[in-house]
């Protein structure tokens, strides 16, 4: 998987006190409690890779670091989650500044005129592309965020990563007009990888100094305020396909060759918190137990303009992390559709081509909740030339899973449904007994229907009737109730045919694989396959173990490499049941994560 890289941006010294083109600056320094001055500031964007799996760093598109417009926040407060609103600005972009420290890919540099909190410490925050997503609105002086009206001196910061909103993923994440809404990361105050931070704090805004708030523009300049480091608010998805992988053989299954159609992304989140949330977060020094690696915290610092080193954060709480809101009283293999968007047992409506981007809102989740009917997914699909398939258009059918056995023609299907009809108990009574002697009946007497019939997914027997011309093989030369539809004994009938046949129909060949995206890989949160009947997460250190081991989290680039198909897969994206980890696989992956922090994982299918 990919991480990618934050966008920094760094203040300068906030310079209160405006002045004009022909005023004469005579005093210098300090600014008092409610006047005027400037806040001069930058921002960055992270460059450069690494050999560690969580400070992988990768640039990605140019559009994605596009901005088109930035907004200042100003809090203020005793401490960064009670901190409140004090003021926002529009910020005026100068001209991109290359940056040459790890993981930043571009800076800017900005004095802004803004007004002096009255007491406690000033805290800052940005938002970039925010009016271009529709997230930021001013009016008349006030200002709203994600349409939540933002009040000085009430709104805390806290309001801001634990208030849910429904995002526009299209306005958020915009390709077409290069915008991506941007808010602060949250960083760390210790180094993580093989460190142990356990004495570090988090801090999401940044600290402006007072004694760093000046009277004159020139003083801010001189002396930066602060560093203001961003993310996307989107995390990002790419699924290849291996070098020669796209067609050939495959030894010791059905499947003669196959191509890849796309790949679409499943179990989306549709609502998200507009700064990501970290508070009391009690994982910072979690390690698996057979490794060294503290995940959750980076091991490569940036140094912001007070010489404080600050380590990337790898984790966060969605809004429905903790099983908050969501819906518990599912059926078995169903998603909550109140907070997801699902794929699950239709054609997808539109795929994303193999080896090009996609993106969504972060989907994270405690272990507790580790579950596949919450976990984002990819969906694959691709094109199988089955051994046995119909000629025509490479469509074919299998009944109960058995994938060894491959059906061409419907024709198949139907006899073989009508003769387990005809084999029913109470139907093979009433045939025994009220056909006329010496005539025969078969399957060439029935006619079959399919729900869902001659589209790609799982059928059913809707009817199973008798046709009129063989009405006359009865007594009476008509045909017994108990064989016609709204008949207690027709109605069980058909149910007990349709319990013991599940059929597949692969229309056109096409098969679909899902692959449950992984956050952190292997090396980080292994599973050894646990055969434990009540979880597949046993243990009292099961978070610390497995934490994060599946899940999307914002800025980070999870890259998906299909490396090969093991076996048929399913007509339409199935179902999902149990724990991220079941002892049964179809799909073999390897997941990376780039700057962006980028994460990748291949995948066999």
């Amino acid at each position: 998987m990919k991480k990618t890289k934050l966008l920094s941006l760094a203040l300068a010294t906030l310079m209160l006190g405006a002045c004009s083109s022909e005023d004469v600056v005579v005093n210098e320094g300090s600014v008092p409690p409610g006047g005027n001055g400037y806040l001069s500031f930058a921002f960055n964007l992270p460059t450069a890779p690494s050999t560690r799996a969580n400070d992988d760093f990768q640039d990605g598109q140019t559009y994605e670091y596009n901005v088109k417009d930035a907004t200042l926040l100003l809090f203020a407060g005793d401490n960064e989650a009670g901190s409140t609103f004090q003021g926002a600005y529009n910020l005026k972009l100068p001209g991109i500044q290359d940056n040459p420290n790890y993981n930043v890919t571009t800076r800017y540099s900005i004095v802004q005129q803004v007004t002096k909190p009255g007491s406690g410490e000033v805290y800052a925050m940005v938002i970039l592309n925010g009016k271009a997503s529709g997230v930021v609105k001013e009016s008349g002086g006030s200002w709203t965020l994600n349409d939540g009206q933002l009040t000085p001196g009430s709104t805390t910061f806290s309001s801001l990563y634990t208030t849910a909103k429904t995002m526009n993923l299209a306005q958020i994440a915009n390709t077409t007009d290069a915008c991506f809404l941007m808010t602060n990361a949250p960083m760390f105050t210790k180094q993580g990888g093989t460190s142990n931070p356990t004495s570090g704090q988090v801090q999401t805004l940044s600290v402006i100094d007072r004694d760093r708030i000046y009277a004159t523009e020139a003083e801010a300049k001189a002396n930066p305020a602060a560093d203001i480091y961003c993310e996307r608010a989107v995390a990002k998805v790419t699924v290849k396909a291996a070098d020669g992988i796209g067609t050939g053989a495959v030894t010791g299954t059905k499947i003669a060759s196959y191509t890849f159609d796309g790949w679409t992304l499943d179990i989306t989140s549709k609502q998200s918190f507009l700064v990501r949330n970290v508070a009391s977060a009690p994982w910072w020094n979690y390690k698996a137990n057979t490794t060294n690696d503290y995940r959750f915290v980076g091991s490569v610092g940036l140094t912001n303009t007070a010489t404080q080193t600050l380590y990337r954060t790898y984790w966060g709480v969605d809004p429905t992390y903790n099983g908050t809101g969501y819906n518990t009283s599912l059926a078995p293999g169903q998603v909550d559709e109140t907070h997801f968007n699902t794929t699950i047992g239709a054609v997808p409506a539109s795929l994303t081509a193999m080896s090009k981007d996609a993106y969504c809102l972060e989907n994270t989740f405690n272990v507790a909740n580790q579950n596949q009917n919450q976990t984002t997914r990819v969906i694959v699909a691709a094109k199988l030339n089955v051994t046995g398939a119909s000629a025509t258009d490479k469509s074919f059918f299998i009944l109960n899973d058995n994938k060894d056995v491959i059906y061409d023609e419907k024709a198949d299907i139907e006899t073989m449904v009508s003769t387990a009809y005809m084999n029913v108990p109470a139907i093979r009574k009433v045939l025994e007994s009220k056909l006329k002697a010496g005539t025969t009946f078969d399957n060439n007497d029935l006619t079959v229907v399919f729900n869902n019939d001659g589209n790609a997914g799982y059928w059913t027997v809707a009817s199973i009737t008798v046709k009129d011309a063989s009405a006359t093989k009865f007594t009476g030369d008509a045909i017994p109730a108990e064989l016609t539809a709204g008949n207690a004994t027709y109605t069980a009938a058909i149910a007990s045919v349709n319990k013991d046949y599940n059929i597949a129909y692969y229309k056109g060949g096409v098969s679909y694989y899902g692959v449950r995206i992984r956050h952190f890989d292997e090396s980080q949160t292994p599973w050894n396959n646990v055969n434990d009947p009540t979880t597949s997460y046993p243990g009292a250190d099961s978070e610390q173990n497995y934490l994060g081991r599946y899940g999307v989290l914002r800025n980070n680039w999870y890259e998906v490499n299909v490396t090969g198909i093991r076996n048929i897969g399913s007509p339409v994206p199935d179902e999902v049941y149990g724990q991220d980890d079941p002892q049964e696989k179809w799909i073999s992956v390897r997941i990376n994560v780039l700057a962006w922090a980028k994460r990748s994982q291949n995948v066999d299918l």
